[in-house]
């Protein structure tokens, strides 16, 4: 099966989710600093793609110095940095994180259990991956590691968002899988619209 080169390939965030999974890395590793837990989300997103044909949280993100940023979670840990909510919406979700600086280095706690009613068995299947795999890494093998064919692409864009089809392609996915996200993708902005 041939697959269609899209170059931007993006899903809709889906912010519980998003929420819930940075939740749930800090409840098994405890309080990180913030490119622990964002290079944790990016490989558990690698393997979603590689095995289950759709990203874990659509996160839009970006190739910074260090390696993948997800959008939506930058911009909740910052506020919570500055004890804001970054939500227009519920009141409740406002306390969920609690950042620190050690230094220059923002180590971020959750406040909250993750809703396991949030994650699927497959989130969390990868989310587990992802923590064994990366959780011991130092920050300089995290860097390393992410910067993968995915972000290379990115880092010279000027925007630097980064295609969901080359994040599943760095991970080495199949053509007939690239195919499927090619076309969850589609599905997924035509419910945009």
């Amino acid at each position: 099966m041939l697959y269609l080169r899209i170059p931007m390939l993006n899903f809709i965030t889906d912010k519980d989710k998003a929420i819930h999974a940075a939740l749930y890395v800090l409840q098994r590793t405890g309080p990180a600093d913030f490119h622990k837990v964002f290079k944790t989300l990016y490989f558990a997103e690698q393997y979603h793609l590689k095995n289950f044909g759709r990203p874990l949280t659509g996160d839009s993100y970006h190739a910074m110095k260090y390696g993948p940023v997800p959008s939506f979670l930058y911009d909740v840990f910052k506020a919570a940095e500055k004890q804001e909510s970054p939500f227009q919406e519920a009141l409740s979700r406002s306390v969920v994180f609690n950042v620190v600086r050690d230094g220059n280095k923002p180590i971020v706690t959750g406040l909250l259990a993750p809703d396991m009613d949030e994650l699927s068995e497959s989130d969390i299947e990868v989310l587990n991956l992802s923590i064994e795999e990366n959780s011991a890494l130092d920050f300089v093998a995290l860097v390393d590691k992410s910067h993968d064919s995915a972000w290379n692409k990115a880092e010279n864009k000027e925007d630097g968002e980064m295609s969901y089809f080359d994040i599943a392609e760095a991970a080495g996915t199949s053509k007939d899988m690239l195919s499927y996200i090619c076309l969850q993708a589609e599905n997924s902005s035509s419910r945009m619209i």
